[in-house]
């Protein structure tokens, strides 16, 4: 049986993201609720931005003015410009105006900037979905009050999921991108699930000693949820591990269990399974080679039962 290194993770979606109002307002309306599925574009909420609003409206008429203030600045400099060739005017009269005509058009340059960044502000009251996905969580109601920093709504992808984890430092050596790993969730007790490394992050993380790496799914049939913990059996190499049949584990309580038969007494082990291979599961924790155990247990099988 292949040998493997255990670890744990999370399982996550292939894309996950908690929205944040980018806006400053109370909400009014909220149009999803947890477990929702919603298509990119979407509205989820919506704040109020009357304030911002008139901010917005006052920006476009300042903007407005300024353009007209550089048509009249501009005007000023071909009269001017006329003066001055008819030596009507000084030079330094002249000059003068020519400073106002070159700032004009910065002055309208900024106050489109502005109008633009009020106009943002009244779009961001709309918080739409930026992807399709199901909503894991909504974080506010109507009535509260939220800033650009507030967090609205957690979204997630539907489909691909991911499985985070991380690995010691001195196990790096033997993770690898593409490595095969099997892995368990507590919902689904004897049930395991394949994987491959996708990723293995560039630096070792200084306080935990540990490095995170990442994993592409395989749950064909939908079975798996974000969130999930995983205990995971990743592939190293072949080693002679102890190996048990498939009927021999007993899941209970979200972990799985065997009997093994120690002084003529049953004694009932927690286990931490890894590969399978055909019928044949190989066992990381709870037993050792060559150890007596019960391959068919009953429901009757307690531990501290005594056996002939």
């Amino acid at each position: 049986m292949p040998r493997s290194l255990a670890l744990t993770g999370t399982l996550r979606g292939d894309r996950e993201t908690d929205l944040a109002a980018n806006a400053i307002g109370r909400v009014v309306e909220t149009f999803v609720e947890r477990g929702a599925e919603v298509k990119k574009g979407d509205l989820l909420a919506r704040l109020d931005v009357r304030a911002a609003a008139l901010t917005a409206a006052e920006a476009q008429a300042n903007a407005a003015l300024t353009r007209a203030q550089e048509e009249t600045a501009r005007r000023e400099c071909d009269r001017y410009r006329a003066l001055l060739e008819s030596g009507a005017i000084s030079r330094a009269e002249h000059d003068r105006i020519a400073d106002q005509c070159r700032s004009a058009p910065l002055s309208v340059a900024a106050a489109a900037a502005r109008a633009r960044a009020a106009s943002q502000s009244v779009g961001d009251g709309q918080i739409r979905a930026p992807f399709d996905g199901v909503v894991a969580e909504r974080f506010v109601d109507v009535g509260e009050y939220v800033r650009h920093d507030s967090r609205v709504v957690a979204l997630v992808s539907k489909g691909a999921l991911r499985l985070e984890f991380t690995v010691p430092e001195a196990s790096l050596a033997a993770v690898k991108p593409g490595g095969a790993l099997t892995f368990t969730v507590p919902a689904y007790p004897g049930r395991s699930f394949a994987g491959a490394v996708r990723w293995i992050g560039a630096a070792v993380r200084e306080t935990t000693r540990d490095l995170v790496a990442e994993a592409e799914v395989q749950d064909p049939d939908g079975a798996l949820r974000p969130g999930m913990f995983a205990s995971i059996a990743l592939a190293t190499g072949e080693a002679q591990s102890p190996v048990v049949p498939r009927s021999a584990i007993v899941p209970r309580a979200g972990r799985a269990h065997l009997f093994a038969v120690v002084d003529r007494r049953i004694e009932e082990r927690v286990v931490q399974t890894g590969v399978e291979k055909g019928d044949a599961v190989a066992v990381l924790r709870g037993v050792r080679a060559g150890e007596t155990i019960v391959i068919q247990p009953s429901e009757q099988l307690q531990n501290g039962q005594a056996v002939e």
